[in-house]
Order: C-alpha cells, then structure tokens, then sequence
C-alpha cells in the first residue's frame, strides 16, 4: 500500500508569480490520521505524520515520518512506522533517498538509491537496497523540481499539468501524476487564531491522480486533493486509496531556517 509519497509532490512549492528557490518557505508541520470513507475494506485508522523540509546551499531536503494504527477484517489491527528522507540538488538532476517500513515493530521494506536526470535524455535510479537498476524517461522530473513546475504554469493559467516524477518511494519507477488546480484563492488561515505567519497565504486547491505507465487500465493508484498555499505550506490532505480513504488533518505549524548561502 503506497501511503506516504502521495505528500512529497504535493508539499515542496507551490509558488507565487515566477516559482524560485526564494519563495519556498522551510518548515516543519504535523498532521494528525483518521479514516475517512473506508469503503468497507478498513474499520479504524488512528495515526501521525510529522514533515521537515528545508533548504540548503546546495538543495532540499526531506524528513518524514507517519506512524499509524489500522485495523481491517484480514489482517486484524497493525501498527506502521514509515520513516523517509531525501535531498534533491536545486538544479533538478540528482536526487537521493531511503525508506524503512516498520510493521508491528518489524522491518518489512528498505529502499535506498540515488538517481541522476538529463534534462533531454532522461536518466537512471539505482538502487542498492535492493540491488537494481531502472531507466528514467524523458521528461522525467524529481519532486521538488516538479512541485516548482506545476505552479509556474498554474499562475500562467493552466488548469490541467501532466509529467512524470520519481521519488524512489518504491521500485515503480517514475509515476505519471495529472494535477488539477483551481484559481487561487485569497489569503488562508490554516490553524485559525494561532496560525504562524507562514501559514497566512494565498492558496490553492489541488488534487493529484498517480498513475503506472505499466497499467492500461488508466485506473490510478491513488488519488490526492489538498488546500497549498503559495509558499509550499500544506493544510489538510485527503487520500483516496481502492481500499479506504484516509484524511490528514493540520496539527501544527513551525519555520524553519533558510541557508545562509
């Protein structure tokens, strides 16, 4: 079950007038889990996520870390701990990852790897936990360098954005991701009152459907919509899975420092 990368393009920026390195706003903000339409698949979901993401000198990176508790008629009630991190360079052409899943307190995945990208001629993820290799295609795109992308052209009027994007979440390779945007909105207040100034913004509405170029079916793997204001910062998420939809809800909101480059 792919629960965690439905974040990272839709997190990194979002971005006013020409998007640049300087509109992106670091921070660090918390999320609260439950179910929403389960679908007759799952009975309960209880859980956290925590995101860091931060810029350097010489890029971006990203922390991520969602511990929840599912309880479906299969499989009984587990607990997941999924732990991520990435840095991506600012000019889009490298990128490096791992991920650990943890279930009922026992490692079940790791993924690790880095990956290059030619502008033109695609590129290469290689993994090395496990050991294996894959093409990128052209027109390929790393997440930050996507995010960046799509609100270039959503202030420039358009409404519907293609492209493929990898993020070495699992071994699928690059996704196809269709974005859909509405027209911004005038300035948000994502947690009411105590909402810090970062999270005071213009916003849109997003949602995002992930596709594998494999599948024929033209069936998404999942599904996304979100409220992201114009500096990168994220109000609640809904995930909409096969199986069950899950919802995350905007706990708490903090900056974090820019580079002093």
């Amino acid at each position: 079950m792919r629960l965690l990368f439905a974040f990272v393009v839709a997190l990194i920026g979002l971005l006013p007038g020409l998007a640049t390195a300087q509109n992106l706003a670091p921070h660090r903000a918390a999320y609260s889990l439950s179910l929403g339409d389960n679908k007759g698949q799952v009975g309960e979901l209880d859980g956290a996520l925590v995101i860091d993401w931060a810029e350097m000198c010489e890029g971006y990176t990203l922390n991520q870390r969602m511990r929840f508790t599912m309880t479906t008629a299969e499989e009984g009630t587990t607990e997941s701990d999924i732990l991520f991190s990435s840095f991506e360079s600012k000019d889009g052409t490298s990128y490096r990852f791992t991920l650990r899943t943890s279930r009922d307190g026992q490692v079940v995945e790791e993924l690790k790897g880095r990956a290059t990208l030619d502008p033109d001629k695609g590129g290469k993820a290689v993994f090395t936990d496990p050991e294996t290799e894959m093409e990128l295609p052209p027109g390929t795109m790393f997440p930050t360098a996507h995010a960046l992308l799509l609100l270039n052209l959503a202030e420039g009027g358009e409404r519907v954005i293609l492209r493929a994007v990898f993020d070495g979440a699992t071994l699928d390779g690059a996704l196809d991701v269709t974005a859909i945007f509405t027209d911004k909105q005038p300035g948000q207040m994502l947690l009411g009152a105590q909402t810090p100034e970062i999270g005071k913004r213009p916003a849109f509405r997003v949602r995002m459907a992930y596709f594998n170029p494999d599948d024929k079916t033209g069936t998404p793997q999942y599904e996304t919509s979100m409220r992201m204001l114009d500096n990168g910062v994220a109000g609640d998420y809904t995930f909409e899975y096969p199986e069950f939809t899950m919802k995350a809800k905007l706990e708490r909101l903090e900056a974090l420092p820019k580079p002093r480059c």
